[in-house]
């Protein structure tokens, strides 16, 4: 039996067709972005045309979770076969999972990055496809690896949504791929170069790959309803599943809980009129923290406009200050720095030969260099779960007219916002985790965020006063 194929590239929705074209020189496609995009049904449809007009072809369908499979890629490629009405021309198995062509023999098999012997023992496939992305670099390695055919040129389609735990530029799929561009060039083309030797002689390969950035705006079939859910999302779940951006993944109990990295952050332009302010906290481990700030009393903004993290073996307060001062340096600043900071950090201590403090060294490093420092730090600290419900409602309301923007490069910034939880009575949960290659333990979390609320609260010492009597009366009413 053959088969006339005939394919209308009107059958692809409008922001996929560039994928028809040209389709030899990539051999990896990346197609991410938002929900309701159809990126998952635009590759099963490429792959179908494919299965049936490429005189060899075997697909693997990866996921993370082999058990996934049947209910996504498998099921969509049966969907769109019965649509086409196509299914007397496959047969579609469950054991093994399979999907085949009994035109030609070309088919489809299933694998799971949960079963690594089982992903290893892909033979002979041209095409690959892997939904909703890998978790380890070595999985991927493993299918770039194993890949192969003789017959023809081997393409991998890769489909997933930017959703990551903790910052994504430390996830190695943006590492590796994504980190050449811009953060805001969605859609590109780039080309990896390997230098190999083949029988002494050194030779260039070139990989090349394409990313295509889609949302649901792409796809005309999304429906009124799904267009409402999408457009009213809220915080991470706008930015990945209606923008389809890279963002955090959000698993509840969040400290701030009205931080919206979408509304709050964006490119902050420092201000030359204005002085700067610097907030730390001093825990060595795993940096000492230090959030750059400007207070733009015009707007009522508060801008963070800086980051100076100092991990080991820059986690002492005259290290730190150094870096603060080759930070200021880099900016050609001069002028006054308020210095805001953890109160325990005023504790003298026996290890200094002088019994100097921690803030007494940083701010003593600070005027040898010229600077004239104001020392903010205040005799106690803030109540922690009055500030933070003090800032939330900055975040949220524009309290007492008052709003807070983080500058979009502040990203260790924005990840422990994100990513920094409460506790059962609104304080911050102090979760540890251990270093594996020195074996010391620190809390992960909340340290920028502890900065964050000593230089909110003294600045606004007024506002949060207020905020905090108002509070008070409310709980004695009740």
């Amino acid at each position: 039996m053959t088969i006339d194929i005939d394919i209308d590239e009107n059958v692809i929705l409008p922001a996929y067709r560039h994928l028809l074209h040209d389709a030899d020189r990539h051999t990896i496609e990346f197609l991410y972005g938002g929900r309701d995009s159809g990126k998952s049904y635009t590759i099963a449809e490429l792959l179908l045309i494919e299965c049936m007009s490429l005189p060899y072809f075997r697909c693997a369908l990866i996921r993370e979770q082999f058990g996934d499979i049947k209910d996504s890629q498998w099921q969509l490629i049966r969907d769109i076969v019965n649509d086409w009405g196509l299914s007397s021309l496959f047969s579609f198995t469950k054991a093994p999972l399979e999907i085949t062509c009994k035109v030609n023999g070309n088919k489809f098999i299933a694998r799971g990055c949960n079963e690594p012997q089982n992903l290893k023992s892909i033979t002979a496939c041209n095409r690959a496809w892997i939904e909703e992305g890998v978790k380890e670099r070595a999985s991927f390695t493993v299918i770039l690896t194993t890949v192969r055919s003789s017959e023809s040129k081997v393409k991998i389609y890769y489909s997933f949504n930017p959703e990551t735990e903790g910052n994504y530029q430390n996830f190695w799929l943006w590492q590796d791929w994504f980190s050449t561009v811009s953060p805001n060039t969605l859609s590109f083309e780039d080309t990896k170069e390997y230098e190999i030797l083949v029988r002494g002689i050194k030779k260039k390969v070139a990989l090349n790959y394409r990313v295509t950035h889609t949302t649901y705006a792409d796809n005309p079939f999304v429906s009124d309803e799904r267009i409402a859910f999408h457009e009213n999302n809220k915080g991470y779940y706008y930015t990945v599943y209606t923008l389809g951006r890279w963002g955090y993944k959000v698993t509840g109990g969040e400290f701030w809980t009205d931080f919206d990295a979408a509304k709050h952050t964006r490119k902050v332009q420092r201000i030359e009129k204005l002085p700067i302010h610097v907030a730390l906290d001093n825990n060595l481990n795993p940096y000492v923290t230090q959030s750059v700030w400007q207070v733009d009393y015009e707007e009522m903004s508060l801008n963070q406009i800086g980051e100076v993290i100092c991990a080991s073996p820059h986690n002492s307060a005259k290290k730190a200050a150094l870096r603060f001062i080759k930070w200021l340096e880099s900016i050609d600043y001069d002028d006054v720095i308020f210095v805001h900071g953890d109160p325990s950090a005023n504790a003298k201590t026996t290890v200094d030969d002088n019994n100097r403090s921690f803030f007494d060294k940083y701010i003593e490093t600070l005027e040898e260099y010229g600077y004239h420092v104001i020392n903010m730090v205040q005799p106690s600290h803030p109540r922690v779960a009055m500030s933070a419900d003090f800032i939330n409602e900055i975040y949220e309301k524009n309290y007492a007219g008052w709003s807070i923007v983080i500058d979009s490069d502040c990203q260790i910034s924005i990840e422990d916002y994100t990513m920094t939880k409460k506790d059962s009575n609104g304080n911050v949960l102090k979760t540890k985790i251990k270093n594996k290659e020195t074996g010391q333990t620190y809390e992960q979390y909340g340290h920028l965020s502890d900065a964050k609320r000593y230089f909110i609260t003294t600045t606004l010492s007024t506002e949060f006063q207020n905020y905090a009597d108002r509070s008070r009366r409310k709980i004695s009413y009740v």
